[in-house]
């Protein structure tokens, strides 16, 4: 009985897969035609929109082929190549001009060799002869020279403490004042001084140890002192040899203590060198007078 029901269930497993094959084909069938039928929409799909993308493209084109120009959008398509003609024309023109430029340059050049080829020929050159001088060119030399020397003796003596006041001061006396006033000098004192009369010799200028101007050259900066300020707020006035300061000016503030720093002579006993402005004073202590100006020292 085993043996028939194995035998039995061997043989329905043999004939299933016969029995089944003739109902499954159909629907493999069925499922392969959906799938090509999805297929080919979608491509009909595909195709239908291509399709329209391109007729709006033309349709697009077209509209802007039939589009109306007026007059002005032609007009104004003129003016533009007018003015794109007419830069054309202008950056042509500076071409040109450049050209001519570089040309005329050239040009310029070969005649400048030229001329210094001229000039450095030494072929048809000749020898000055010997200067004659007449007896008159030597004494106008002469007379020349003699009144060089005449004007440097009078303004070494201008320069002297002791030469007598000038004449517009003989005629128009300075102003004498107790008060300290602009353009006014303080009286002479009347006491007696403990030291003597020193005379001052300006020919000190024409010792090369004090040459300051040349060593005010090579050392600029040491003669930039700044700013002065003026005890009275008078402003700058000129003061000349022989004029008497009021105190403050020479006050120590304004004391140059080392004069050989800036090549300046040693003052003698009682007598100072101070700065006014951009002045060099050399000034007596006792009495106040300028004894020695150099206008300009210090900038």
């Amino acid at each position: 009985m085993r043996k028939f029901l194995i035998a039995l269930l061997l043989a329905g497993a043999a004939a299933a897969p016969a029995i089944a094959g003739p109902h499954d084909s159909p629907d493999r069938d069925s499922a392969r035609e959906d799938r090509q039928s999805a297929r080919e929409e979608r491509q009909s799909s595909r195709q239908s929109a291509h399709e329209e993308r391109q007729s709006s493209r033309q349709a697009h084109s077209a509209s802007a082929n039939n589009v109306d120009h007026s007059n002005t959008g032609r007009s104004d398509r003129v003016d533009v190549r007018a003015n794109y003609d007419a830069r054309v024309q202008a950056v042509g023109r500076a071409g040109q001009a450049d050209v001519e430029a570089v040309r005329s340059a050239r040009q310029q050049g070969r005649q400048d060799r030229a001329n210094l080829a001229d000039r450095n020929d030494t072929s048809n050159y000749a020898a000055p002869g010997p200067r004659v001088v007449s007896p008159r060119n030597a004494d106008a030399a002469r007379q020349q020279r003699v009144q060089l020397r005449d004007q440097r003796i009078q303004e070494r003596e201008l320069r002297q403490s002791s030469r007598p006041n000038p004449a517009v001061l003989r005629t128009h006396p300075p102003v004498v004042s107790n008060t300290p006033r602009p353009g006014t000098q303080p009286p002479l004192r009347t006491d007696s001084r403990n030291h003597h009369d020193t005379h001052w010799d300006t020919n000190w200028r024409h010792n090369g140890r004090y040459d300051w101007h040349n060593y005010r050259h090579h050392h600029h900066s040491l003669f930039h002192l700044g700013f002065y300020f003026d005890p009275y707020g008078w402003g700058y006035q000129p003061f000349s040899i022989g004029w008497r300061l009021w105190p403050n000016y020479y006050s120590s503030n304004y004391w140059i203590n080392d004069p050989w720093m800036y090549r300046l002579p040693y003052a003698p006993a009682g007598y100072v060198w101070v700065r006014y402005w951009n002045d060099a004073l050399l000034v007596d202590t006792w009495s106040g007078t300028v004894v020695d100006v150099i206008p300009g020292f210090f900038w």
